[in-house]
């Protein structure tokens, strides 16, 4: 009986150690838990910050590319001031060789000299000693290209331009077929060019001079101008002033809200000497322009005549800002960008209109808003009507309908904030 009592008295014990034992293994548990999800808690609170430091407006990252974009753009506003320094010496126009090719520079103007800017197939750039800059535009004097004019031409007569204007219609036949109610020929002075005479002359000019340097000198940018004057004219038929002095720079606010004659007017400002002038595009130099982008740039057919949208500024685009000023209200008011301004889609309404360069992705071998930003007026006229042509789409419109090579219409007595003008320079 005894024996019975003891072992029952030393089962209690046992079972009251275990039972004691597993109470603290639970604790223990649990204060481990509890532990581990503050531990969580914790680390996912300092991720936090951490992200938030690093990231947003005034993150550590965005704040390293904002230093990054400043000392890249000052590095290059320093040479563009040495080559301009240059272009105020050179007094007679010179040969320019690089390893992909030889070009002429006109009197007055010296290459850029900048990596990235200094050879044809990553597209060639000079500047005035004002700062303005163009592009060289490759045009091969290929069989490829000049099927039917000779390669050796020297004398130059009526037959050999309309030859001439015929091969490079056919090279660029991608860029004119959705305009074949479009003519290059002059219908009137709508576009600043007072006569036919005068049309033909400053044409067969344009061709020669293609022929013979296989190419031409397009603006870098879309014309604009350095001040600010919040050009909010309501009237698009009132004679709005152009008092502005216009520039092919960065930065700058889009030259809108003119007529193409005012246009034609500005764009002569630029050179007008005894070997060259300076000149709204030509219809034809547009194309040229599409194709050179699409063999030197390594844009597909589609990126120019389907679909813009990847490259260009238009409402149905989304991209990160990263320089200048952007507005949205039509260009009657301009935010400047701090940092980095993410550009929204806009599915329906107007998008933003931006001053000139403010992202490379909008720019092709150092071509800038060739697709989208504004409309850009040419020289021709359409048939059908009194109007000038006008290229490239613009802000407020899709890039899947409005692309690069697209030709459209403006009346002459009109003036929008969504056209402006690029210029190229001819020689005579």
């Amino acid at each position: 009986m005894k024996l019975e009592n003891k072992k029952e008295k030393e089962l209690k014990q046992k079972t009251k150690k275990q039972s004691f034992k597993k109470s603290i293994n639970e604790k223990q548990k649990g204060i481990t838990l509890i532990a581990l999800v503050i531990t969580i808690i914790v680390l996912l609170i300092l991720a936090g910050v951490s992200i938030a430091t690093l990231t947003g407006d005034n993150g550590i990252l965005t704040k390293a590319q904002t230093a990054k974009n400043e000392t890249e753009k000052a590095s290059e506003e320093e040479q563009i001031q040495l080559a301009a320094m240059n272009a105020a010496m050179n007094t007679k126009k010179y040969d320019y060789e690089v390893e992909d090719g030889t070009v002429p520079i006109p009197a007055g103007f010296a290459p850029t000299q900048i990596e990235g800017q200094n050879s044809i197939k990553d597209g060639l750039v000079i500047t005035d000693s004002k700062g303005n800059e163009f592009v060289w535009v490759r045009v091969p004097k290929t069989k490829d290209v000049y099927k039917i004019t000779d390669l050796n031409v020297t004398n130059f007569t009526d037959e050999i331009y309309e030859n001439i204007k015929t091969d490079l219609k056919n090279y660029t036949l991608d860029y004119v077929l959705d305009g074949e109610n479009y003519s290059d020929e002059w219908q009137g002075n709508y576009c600043g060019i007072p006569s036919a005479t005068e049309y033909k002359k400053i044409y067969n000019n344009m061709l020669k001079g293609i022929y013979n340097n296989e190419g031409f000198w397009i603006g870098r940018y879309e014309v604009g101008y350095e001040e600010n004057d919040i050009r909010d004219y309501e009237d698009v038929e009132a004679e709005h002033p152009i008092n502005q002095i216009p520039v092919i720079k960065a930065d700058t606010y889009p030259y809108n809200r003119l007529r193409a004659y005012q246009a034609q007017q500005l764009s002569s400002s630029f050179i007008n000497d005894n070997e060259y002038r300076s000149s709204l595009m030509f219809e034809i130099q547009w194309d040229l322009t599409c194709k050179f982008i699409e063999r030197d740039g390594g844009l597909s057919k589609e990126n120019i005549n389907h679909d813009s949208s990847s490259w260009g500024n238009y409402r149905t685009a989304t991209f990160d800002i990263v320089r200048g000023s952007y507005s949205t209200d039509n260009g009657k008011t301009f935010s400047k960008v701090d940092g980095i301004h993410k550009k929204p889609l806009y599915d329906t309404g107007y998008g933003e209109l931006l001053t000139t360069g403010a992202n490379k992705r909008n720019s092709v071998l150092n071509i800038y808003d060739l697709a989208g930003n504004l409309w850009e007026y040419t020289l021709e006229s359409v048939k059908t009507r009194e109007a000038v042509g006008m290229r490239g789409g613009c802000y407020s419109q899709a890039g899947n309908r409005w692309t690069v090579d697209i030709r459209n219409d403006c009346g002459y007595t009109l003036s929008y904030d969504y056209v402006g003008f690029r210029v190229v320079l001819i020689e005579k």
